[in-house]
């Protein structure tokens, strides 16, 4: 790891990623309005910043990674935004835009900034959507402060959109959500390796610095099966 020019830690994720040993699945394409990208628990974006990178306005599409853990049990390794069809070189640490310098010059050698999960869900958003998708949150808590997300709108899309597939679970590990009927701007959720945590991301560029892609490590080979307890909120 080192500091380079543009105050971002370089990593070598090439042999850690270990992408040809996991099932990759297209799950959906990710409208991005603003190009300011959000990673983050989805029922905790609000105070969650964009990352200072941002990418062209556009549509990309999103794959996630599964892992066999054993026969017909798969979690999700990795999520990935790919912006170009060619493959990155080199891997940046992923910061949103309140960090400083400072903060990340602090950080140790296996220390790295991220997101946490605490209801066993992650996703990719838009800064645009992130506002829709909390105007819909809390017109529903205003209407019954006794109702949760998860339950009243998300778990039949979960089920319908991914639980078929034969890498998820029954109740469907990844779905396509649309805050706003009306707009083409949508939220790409999917489960967080073995849940609840603080996960990293990583930008991954080629050599001329350009975006590739944009990975989040659920870093499933740190953590066991009962270390962390999956709850979808």
């Amino acid at each position: 790891m080192k500091n380079s020019d543009d105050f971002e830690f370089e990593y070598n994720l090439d042999d850690d990623m270990g992408m040809q040993e996991l099932v990759e699945i297209h799950v959906g394409d990710l409208n991005l309005p603003t190009g300011k990208i959000i990673a983050s628990d989805p029922f905790f974006t609000y105070d969650q910043r964009p990352f200072k990178r941002s990418v062209l306005p556009d549509k990309y599409p999103v794959y996630i990674y599964m892992a066999q853990i054993d026969e017909e049990h798969y979690r999700v390794a990795y999520a990935k935004i790919k912006f170009r069809t060619e493959e990155a070189s080199k891997w940046v640490l992923a910061v949103t835009d309140d960090i400083t310098k400072e903060e990340l010059n602090e950080l140790g050698e296996d220390e790295f900034f991220g997101f946490p999960v605490d209801s066993g869900l992650a996703c990719f958003l838009d800064e645009e959507t992130n506002a829709q998708l909390n105007a819909k949150m809390d017109a529903l808590l205003e209407k019954d402060p006794e109702s949760n997300y998860y339950d009243e709108v998300l778990s039949e899309e979960f089920k319908a959109y991914s639980s078929k597939n034969k890498f998820s679970r029954n109740l469907g590990d990844w779905n396509d959500h649309r805050p706003d009927k009306d707009s083409d701007n949508n939220v790409i959720m999917f489960s967080s390796g073995w849940g609840d945590g603080y996960y990293p991301s990583y930008w991954g560029l080629n050599e001329n610095g350009d975006n590739v892609e944009l990975v989040i490590d659920f870093l499933i080979n740190e953590f066991e099966e009962d270390d962390n307890d999956e709850d979808y909120d």
